[in-house]
């Protein structure tokens, strides 16, 4: 066994390691730590790629590659959850703030307001 098969397998234990502790706890991952995976993730399938130009991999990485790539659908997933939740919350910081607008006075510094005796 060569080096750069070696590498190959350092990086894809790595990628399996990283992947599985994060889909362990999928559904209470914050945004902030799912961010931190995805950067994690692209960090390693970057030197995957680099050893990648020098060597194929054989049919039991390639197998491996498979079963941790089978979780990105859930993944994805809780990804396109954070961002609705992102989203409606900021639908409704903006309609919140639209009606604290309408009861705030927004009276010109030198209008005059005056009244009529009866």
């Amino acid at each position: 066994m060569n080096s750069n098969h070696a590498a190959i397998n350092t990086v894809l234990s790595e990628l399996s390691h990283l992947t599985h502790s994060f889909m362990l706890q999928l559904e209470t991952k914050s945004s902030d730590e799912t961010e931190n995976f995805v950067n994690k993730r692209q960090a390693l399938v970057g030197q995957l790629q680099e050893v990648l130009d020098v060597q194929e991999m054989d049919s039991e990485q390639q197998h491996e590659l498979k079963r941790i790539l089978g979780y990105d659908q859930r993944i994805q997933g809780h990804m396109l959850s954070l961002k609705n939740e992102a989203q409606q919350w900021l639908t409704q910081r903006s309609a919140a703030r639209s009606q604290r607008s309408v009861y705030e006075n927004n009276y010109a510094v030198d209008s005059y307001l005056m009244d009529k005796r009866k």
